[in-house]
């Protein structure tokens, strides 16, 4: 049986800021075992995970090791998240400890959201993984009922979440980018949400890559009562659509396009961001654009 005396290690060195995707992790599951059990040796709240090292899938053991790693490593030069300590007032466990108590369990009964969160990890950055990881750990997020589908799902949507969430603009809060990231996640995976329509929606992401200016709620698109067929259609148009609204100084709300009825040739935009929904057709749209309207 392999022992190390030091973990193998993934994240060594500088990343640059924003999304950062990683290199594949390589380590066999023996050295991954061994590293998790080197960890134990330093890090007391690893230790909760040893007696169930042996019976969890050794897919998802990069996940406890990466973890492990991340926890006990600043994610940037001038902002971090606390995952060793537990949060005053609300828990007497540490953020790491839920992770080592409920990794095993979560293996065995969610194993798409361990390889959701491992996909967090391989493609955004260590602040936002660290941020993701204790959002799981508070809020449970990872043991959601009925969200596993959801999950494997929403497996290719990792980097695409990430992207929309990093253009957000910072405010007051010392997370919001993050935090952004995390509710659109949750957004994904709610009971409500349609599992046939997060299949398709990363068809919907390709069309919108590159383009800033269109509304788009991804809750409401895969909550609405519009049927899939309806929104595959209504896709076909939408780059003309983004682009149509777009050259005329308007925004697009992407969900009522996607939604409305297909025989239905209007185009619903805004005329700023806070402005009423309008639906005009293209060429109402352009006589309204010569009127100054």
């Amino acid at each position: 049986m392999l022992k190390l005396s030091n973990p193998m290690m993934r994240f060594e060195g500088w990343e640059p800021s924003g999304l950062f995707k990683r290199t594949p992790d390589t380590r066999s599951v023996e050295e991954l075992r061994a590293s998790i059990e080197a960890w134990a040796r330093k890090v007391p709240d690893v230790k909760l995970i040893l007696p169930e090292l042996k019976n969890m899938n050794p897919k998802h053991l990069g996940l406890v090791a990466d973890t492990i790693e991340l926890s006990q490593k600043p994610a940037t030069f001038y902002k971090d998240v606390d995952m060793i300590n537990p949060e005053e007032g609300k828990s007497f466990w540490s953020p790491l400890e839920m992770l080592m108590v409920t990794f095993p369990i979560v293996s065995k009964q969610k194993p798409h959201a361990m390889d959701f969160s491992q996909e967090v990890i391989d493609q955004t950055g260590k602040l936002m993984s660290k941020f993701f990881l204790k959002s799981a750990a508070d809020k449970n997020i990872l043991l959601e009922k009925g969200a596993d589908e959801k999950y494997r799902a929403a497996i290719p949507l990792v980097e695409d979440l990430a992207k929309e969430a990093i253009s957000v603009p910072l405010d007051k809060s010392a997370y919001s980018r993050q935090k952004a990231f995390v509710d659109k996640v949750l957004s994904v995976i709610n009971k409500d949400t349609d599992l046939e329509k997060i299949d398709y929606l990363k068809e919907i992401y390709k069309i919108l890559a590159g383009r800033i200016l269109p509304k788009f709620n991804i809750y409401n698109l895969l909550t609405s009562k519009a049927s899939l067929s309806t929104i595959k259609e209504n896709a076909k148009s939408l780059d003309l659509a983004i682009g149509m609204a777009y050259s005329h100084g308007k925004i697009l709300d992407v969900n009522e396009f996607l939604i409305k009825d297909t025989n239905d040739v209007r185009i619903p935009f805004y005329n700023s961001e806070n402005a009423p929904l309008q639906r005009l057709s293209r060429e109402d749209l352009i006589k309204s654009m010569r009127s100054g309207i």
